[in-house]
């Protein structure tokens, strides 16, 4: 196994690059499965391709990485796709490692991108390539309790991952509850807000669906609450739940893991999971930080990567406690430049 080093100044992120045995697989008639190869601790993300009559759709991107640009140029040599046979280009949600070559094969194929019309707006806001939305992010993390260092860590990451979306596509809307052709099928769009504001699932009439990490075996998706984003994810994320347990999905394409055919008792299981991760920051909270309940929640965080999702998806716990009245948020000021948030559990005895 070979060992990645992603070099960005003041910093070393480490990896061990994965071997994908099979990174092209026919999932369902017409529908390929591409591994593509990322350079966070998921290694790899589930981009599809669709044969149509005169032509192909992709179905999200993966992001600007060597490995990646390898990755789609063995998976369109293997399928004997031109360039120009791509036909449209579709984003579940705009988190880098779906979105971030989107421009890219938008400017190597002319074909056009489509995401939610909601994500449309976040992806502009959220991947301004001057670098001002990672200024925010840094003094955010920074609120939230987390040291100087570390934040100064954080950023540099987050830079390096804004440069693996560049260029910016030019988008086009889709729109929930509308449908869009995908092959030789009608995809109905349902818009699932909650891992993404914007994220979208694609459901064929006999119960096939992309479903982008709305849903994923063996790990849960990561519910984070960015600054300027939705206030309550959580909340969101379990009312997605709840709208998609009973739409007879009977095959689901995620974005990582292996494919779904026991929907909803895994609804059943992820909703298990944040009601115990929920306890969990509860507990936790005695006037500290969100980065004090994170580090006792998650206390085997190995990367920069694992921390910034921890703190953040802690965040959405906390936020969601606050907005059914079960915790306080209190803003603290240390110093006249110098602010944090303490979060406080309501407990019985309060």
């Amino acid at each position: 196994m070979n060992v990645l080093y992603l070099r960005i100044p003041n910093s070393e992120f480490l990896y061990e690059e994965k071997h994908v045995t099979n990174p092209i697989i026919q999932v369902a008639p017409a529908i390929f499965q591409i591994q593509v190869p990322v350079p966070f601790p998921l290694k790899t993300v589930q981009c599809y391709l669709v044969r149509e009559e005169n032509g192909w759709t992709m179905i999200d991107t993966g992001l600007q990485y060597e490995p990646a640009h390898q990755a789609w140029a063995d998976a369109f040599q293997t399928l004997n796709i031109e360039p120009r046979a791509l036909r449209q280009i579709i984003v579940t949600h705009a988190h880098p490692d779906h979105y971030g070559l989107a421009g890219h094969f938008q400017n190597l194929t002319g074909a056009p991108v489509y995401l939610l019309e909601h994500e449309i707006e976040i992806a502009t806001f959220e991947w301004q390539a001057d670098g001002e939305r990672m200024d925010m992010l840094a003094q955010y993390f920074k609120r939230h309790g987390l040291a100087s260092n570390i934040a100064a860590s954080v950023y540099e990451r987050q830079m390096q991952v804004l440069a693996m979306v560049q260029p910016q596509p030019v988008m086009s809307p889709l729109h929930e509850g509308a449908t869009i052709a995908i092959g030789e099928e009608a995809y109905r769009i349902i818009w699932t807000p909650g891992h993404a504001d914007g994220h979208i699932i694609l459901q064929r009439a006999d119960g096939l669906a992309f479903t982008g990490d709305l849903v994923l075996m063996k790990i849960t998706p990561n519910i984070a609450r960015w600054p300027g984003l939705a206030r309550n994810p959580l909340g969101d994320y379990l009312a997605s739940l709840d709208k998609v347990e009973s739409l007879h999905i009977t095959r689901a394409l995620p974005g990582h893991r292996a494919i779904i055919q026991t929907w909803t008792a895994r609804i059943a299981e992820l909703r298990a999971h944040h009601a115990a991760r929920l306890n969990e920051c509860f507990n936790a909270a005695r006037n500290c930080t969100a980065y004090q309940i994170c580090l006792e929640v998650f206390p085997r965080l190995k990367s920069v990567d694992e921390m910034r999702l921890a703190l953040l998806e802690t965040l959405s716990h906390l936020e969601y406690l606050v907005a059914k009245g079960r915790m306080t948020r209190q803003e603290k000021r240390l110093a006249p430049d110098q602010e944090v948030v303490l979060y406080t559990a309501r407990r019985a005895a309060d």
